[in-house]
């Protein structure tokens, strides 16, 4: 590390991360409890998670990230052995501090630092170990046809099948879906043929028909595939006010606090109590608090994050730290769109937190641990003048 090498920081990128801090606190500290009053003490928790997370996410910046190729193994076996702990939990088998919350098994109890969820982890370990993959096949054959294309696709399916059956077992869907997003835009910049890729959103929306006509038509299928409470979830998406006084509550409950923000407002209507206010549906009290002026500037600034990870991507010479940015910008670009979508019903719930902005330590540290890898991909890119 030099001088030079500091000089590539992104000032803008720790700017939005900074703002990001400042709105979750406000955000988490005026978000209504169900009980009644406001989740302070969530704040606050959020402030430490914060400080620890940076930490975290400047010592993997100043990390050489190619050193993951190395150790990329480990971090996934780790991920991997996480997630049995939890399937053998839900199973019935005793496993020490996994616990069972909101209808699935995907947390672990930590001592004096509250609840872990190996999932949020796991996805990094994912996008990592894609993209040593990927980058390995493509030098050894530079020149592809189809057999090379079907061993790629062979290789990501064997990395990406066991935390995805893992994560959907237990049961969490949006988690899932976050896996395949990530698989989906490493897949499109991985050199597979266009035809292959063609075949793949083929593939993904037969499956999108084939569930809706399972929904209509075969309910026995789909009480295979959910949970109830994630059947429970779909139907208050597709009809809410039939539901409202029981699965719709929530999501009703987020539109009025979006629709009582108006176009700019100082305070949240204390009439109105969203369930998982402060995690899940942070955005429905930022929305109530700030109005359309304040929800607009969130999604903004998610804009220019995911710009400012995108031109990285693309102005790095090495592919294996632009797989890791494209990896990145598929986790945030979903997980964003799905977490405000189904605040104003747009997508279905799935528990997906909001990145930077909804309180809960794994999310946090997760997110800046992403933040952390762009930017040391950003300091170690080497710019020249012909390129």
């Amino acid at each position: 590390m030099n001088r030079e090498t500091f000089s590539k920081i992104d000032y803008t990128l720790i700017f939005i991360v900074f703002l990001f801090a400042c709105i979750s606190f406000i955000s988490i500290y005026n978000a209504p409890l169900d009980q009644g009053g406001r989740a302070t003490s969530f704040a606050y928790k959020q402030i430490g998670w914060y400080v620890f997370s940076m930490i975290v996410a400047f010592l993997i910046t100043i990390v050489d990230y190619e050193r993951l190729k190395r150790l990329h193994w480990i971090f996934y076996g780790f991920g991997i052995i996480m997630l049995l702990g939890l399937t053998f939990a839900k199973l019935g088998l005793p496993v020490p501090l996994a616990a069972y919350v909101n209808g699935a098994w995907s947390w672990y109890n930590v001592p004096a630092a509250g609840r872990l969820q190996p999932s949020e982890f796991m996805k990094l370990f994912l996008i990592i170990s894609l993209s040593v993959e990927i980058d390995k096949h493509n030098e050894t054959y530079s020149i592809r046809s189809s057999h090379e294309d079907w061993l790629l696709l062979g290789k990501i399916a064997l990395i990406s099948l066991p935390p995805f059956a893992l994560v959907f077992l237990q049961p969490d869907l949006g988690s899932a879906l976050v896996m395949i997003s990530i698989v989906v835009s490493l897949i499109l910049v991985s050199g597979i043929n266009l035809k292959f890729i063609t075949g793949m959103f083929a593939l993904i929306g037969s499956g999108i028909v084939f569930f809706f006509i399972s929904w209509f038509k075969f309910p026995a299928i789909i009480n295979l595939i959910l949970a109830s409470h994630q059947k429970d979830r779909f139907l208050a998406w597709l009809d809410p006010y039939k539901y409202q006084n029981d699965y719709g509550f929530q999501v009703l409950s987020a539109l009025n606090s979006i629709g009582s923000g108006q176009f700019f407002n100082q305070k949240i209507d204390p009439s109105i109590t969203i369930p998982e206010s402060y995690n899940d549906f942070i955005f429905a009290v930022i929305g109530g608090s700030f109005g359309f002026v304040g929800a607009g500037l969130v999604i903004l600034l998610f804009f220019i994050m995911i710009y400012r990870i995108i031109r990285t991507a693309m102005e790095t010479h090495d592919p294996f730290g632009s797989y890791i940015c494209t990896g990145i910008i598929g986790m945030l670009m979903f997980q964003v769109f799905e977490n405000v979508g189904m605040t104003v019903l747009v997508m279905p719930v799935t528990g997906i937190t909001l990145p930077f902005l909804s309180y809960g330590g794994s999310s946090l540290l997760s997110s800046l641990i992403c933040v952390g890898l762009v930017m040391s991909v950003q300091m170690r890119t080497q710019k020249y003048m012909f390129t």
